[in-house]
């Protein structure tokens, strides 16, 4: 028997939890929406055994938990391009190569959320981390040809708004 009700400081709390979980902001929203929204499907089964915030709590790691286990799911933001140039740093490249990658993560990371998630994946994977289209394939669970495609398909993109931001 539920003697409380969801507020915005429940989804502030959602948020953070998913925020410690899945470190990407537009994910976080995501799973903060659906931990307020099974919340409020399941508040009749709320026994008051235990706080509400805790309760709270728990539905957002579970929920943020299962984002991360769902194949295909992974959405790249800025935060992912710059854990990408900070490992490309720490390899054995020139640094003239680490400011080329710099400089491109940076033009990159701002219209990086533009793309859907499946092809915002697939740019970052192939351009940025440097799989190949095998790996990119494997990684995604579709063929070397499709992941390609899909590749290319983002930097076109990223291209065009990049010509059209000159």
């Amino acid at each position: 028997m539920q003697d409380f009700s969801i507020d915005q400081s429940h989804w502030e709390l959602a948020y953070k939890v998913a925020m410690k979980i899945v470190r990407a902001p537009d994910q976080a929203e995501d799973i903060a929406q659906e931990t307020i929204i099974k919340a409020h499907l399941a508040l009749e089964k709320f026994d008051g055994r235990s706080k509400p915030e805790s309760w709270i709590y728990r539905i957002a790691h579970n929920t943020a938990i299962s984002h991360l286990r769902k194949p295909f799911r992974r959405r790249y933001s800025a935060m992912d391009v710059n854990d990408a140039v900070e490992r490309h740093s720490q390899q054995n490249s020139t640094p003239e190569e680490n400011v080329y990658v710099m400089e491109l993560a940076e033009a990159v990371s701002s219209q990086l959320n533009d793309l859907c998630a499946n092809d915002r994946e697939a740019f970052v994977e192939r351009f940025v981390i440097g799989r190949s289209e095998k790996e990119l394939g494997k990684k995604l669970g579709i063929s070397p040809n499709a992941a390609k495609q899909r590749a290319f398909r983002a930097r076109r993109i990223l291209r065009q708004q990049w010509n059209e931001a000159a």
